[in-house]
């Protein structure tokens, strides 16, 4: 086990009893976070460098997600809320720089980015017996180009894109699917290519090119292959790992999410009785298993208030937490550089190749 200490801490000069949503990064050396005063601020990697409001009131009636938009000429970041709306928001210029209006204003709860294909994917609340899935070109963003409206009755909770292949999107809801499209295809039947049944969908996306996680809102987690639709072999395909519950086997009382390092993927669990968060690495090599070893221990972590969201900085070494109490906090390992950089990349082995909506604890 490694252990990190808390180096910063800011409350991103909210208002007082307000809390952190999401945090995800925005630009070099900067990360956009989204609030439950429904503002969306950018604030340094140094914590100590002050924040920028970029909108005191992104949304309307509730911001609920955020994602990077950003690419190698543009410092960009896509919002969703609860009006219906998702917005893109240049931060270089601090201003909205474009508005989606879903149909019927349907609540949008995930989105996605794929600045390779010009898109902006939103996924919605389910109303009058529809959840939508949504892909819009932002040249022409009058409309959506492309929607599955039966794939999913219940809330979809998650979306994201393959890591390599653009064309390929996954969604994950509370009706407990998690759902891959082939978006070159129109007809919804056809355009799904695999479904996922995992139970009610908290977060869900690609390990890698042929590797699939979901993690449901009771802390249940597995790892899927990825199936080929172009394969003609008449082989079974490899059985999914399934995790079951995972706060017993991590000593945790929640999940917060999964998170992508440089070379391993780690699971955050949190524990408010002991005041900490973990960072456990999942190794693949022959199975998929939990390096409980090596994992990343953040003692104090946000006291007894839930973490809501973590990003691995592999360019700083660093790792960044915000929460319900209303802080962002840096973290890194106590033993100095080389320890970072072996803490971060060494658990992997080298490969065969209103706060009751969203409250998810």
């Amino acid at each position: 086990m490694y252990e990190l200490q808390q180096i910063s801490a800011t409350t991103l000069s909210l208002p007082e009893d307000n809390y952190i949503y999401s945090i995800a990064p925005c630009a070099p050396g900067a990360l956009a976070a989204i609030s439950s005063d429904d503002s969306l601020r950018i604030f340094d990697v140094n914590l100590d460098l002050g924040t920028s409001v970029i909108s005191p009131k992104s949304h309307n009636e509730g911001v609920t997600c955020l994602r990077s938009y950003s690419t190698s000429d543009s410092q960009l970041v896509t919002t969703g809320g609860r009006d219906g709306k998702a917005k893109l928001w240049d931060i270089r210029a601090g201003s909205m720089v474009l508005e989606i209006e879903t149909n019927k204003n349907f609540p949008v709860l995930s989105v996605a980015c794929n600045p390779h294909t010009n898109t902006i994917v939103t996924g919605t609340e389910l109303v009058s017996s529809q959840a939508v899935v949504a892909l819009w070109d932002i040249r022409s963003a009058n409309a959506p180009r492309l929607q599955y409206v039966e794939s999913h009755n219940d809330d979809i909770t998650e979306l994201q894109y393959h890591p390599t292949q653009h064309n390929i999107l996954l969604s994950g809801s509370t009706d407990g699917l998690v759902n891959v499209y082939d978006t070159t295809i129109t007809d919804e039947d056809d355009a799904l290519v695999q479904v996922i049944n995992h139970g009610s969908v908290h977060h869900a996306g690609f390990l890698s090119n042929s590797a699939i996680y979901a993690l449901s809102h009771d802390e249940h987690f597995s790892v899927h292959p990825v199936t080929n639709p172009d394969s003609t072999e008449q082989e079974p395909e490899p059985e999914p790992v399934e995790f079951n519950d995972l706060r017993e086997p991590l000593a945790c009382e929640y999940v917060v999410q999964l998170c992508m390092g440089a070379q391993v993927p780690f699971i955050a669990a949190g524990n408010k009785i002991d005041k900490r968060l973990d960072l456990v690495p999942l190794i693949s090599g022959p199975n998929w298993q939990f390096d409980q070893e090596n994992l990343w221990r953040l003692p104090g972590a946000h006291g007894e208030e839930v973490v809501r969201s973590v990003y691995l900085d592999d360019k700083t070494q660093s790792v960044f937490t915000c929460g319900e109490d209303g802080y962002v906090r840096a973290w890194k390992p106590n033993g100095g550089e080389n320890q970072a950089q072996t803490g971060f990349k060494s658990s992997r082995p080298k490969e065969r190749k209103q706060k009751d909506r969203f409250r998810p604890y």
